[in-house]
């Protein structure tokens, strides 16, 4: 039976071999003799070592994008020209960095921002200022967005489901229909 290990010699196999001081994150595998040998390091003590390039987690993402999928080689390396910020970035952090990233990035966006939001253009929300007949017409729009991408996805419990609300909310905006004048 295997005998579990104490919290001190767990730790231990976690420092550095280098300076014993620091954690190590770097798991490194060398040949010594034609035999795998497993390597301990923290991030220091792997810079200083010569022959050995040291990349960024950025860098190394886009390596395996490029490998996995070459088209999205160049857009992966792509960054914006006010803010600095690259597409990797923006995927990873999932958060833009300035309002130019959308001309930036314009291509890779607009199919995302169709798949999260339902449109590529921003149609703004109602303002509290708005009386009940545009919330209303609001909620309607978002429901037969929501039912046009039901039946895209055959879900037709959902579409009719959504039909049945919308059919109960269309009276009550038409009923709220503001005076001409």
């Amino acid at each position: 039976m295997d005998e579990e290990q104490n919290p001190e010699e767990q730790e231990e196999q976690h420092t550095c071999e280098v300076c014993g001081k620091r954690r190590a994150t770097v798991h490194l595998t060398e040949f010594v003799d034609g035999q795998p040998v497993l390597r301990l390091l923290c991030e220091e003590c792997y810079a200083e070592r010569e022959g050995v390039p040291l990349v960024s987690p950025t860098e190394l993402f886009a390596q395996i994008l490029s490998a996995v999928a070459p088209e999205l080689k160049e857009l992966s390396m792509k960054q914006c020209s006010a803010c600095g910020i690259s597409y990797l970035e923006f995927r990873q952090q999932g958060t833009l960095g300035c309002p130019q990233d959308y001309e930036e990035f314009g291509k890779a966006l607009t199919p995302l921002l169709k798949e999260v939001h339902g449109a590529t253009q921003h149609c703004g929300k109602v303002s509290p200022e708005a009386g009940e007949r545009e919330v209303i017409l609001g909620r309607l729009r978002a429901l037969r967005r929501r039912q046009d991408n039901a039946v895209a996805r055959e879900d037709y419990e959902l579409a009719a489901k959504l039909r049945d609300e919308i059919a109960k909310l269309e009276p009550e905006a038409d009923d709220l229909d503001e005076p001409e004048g």
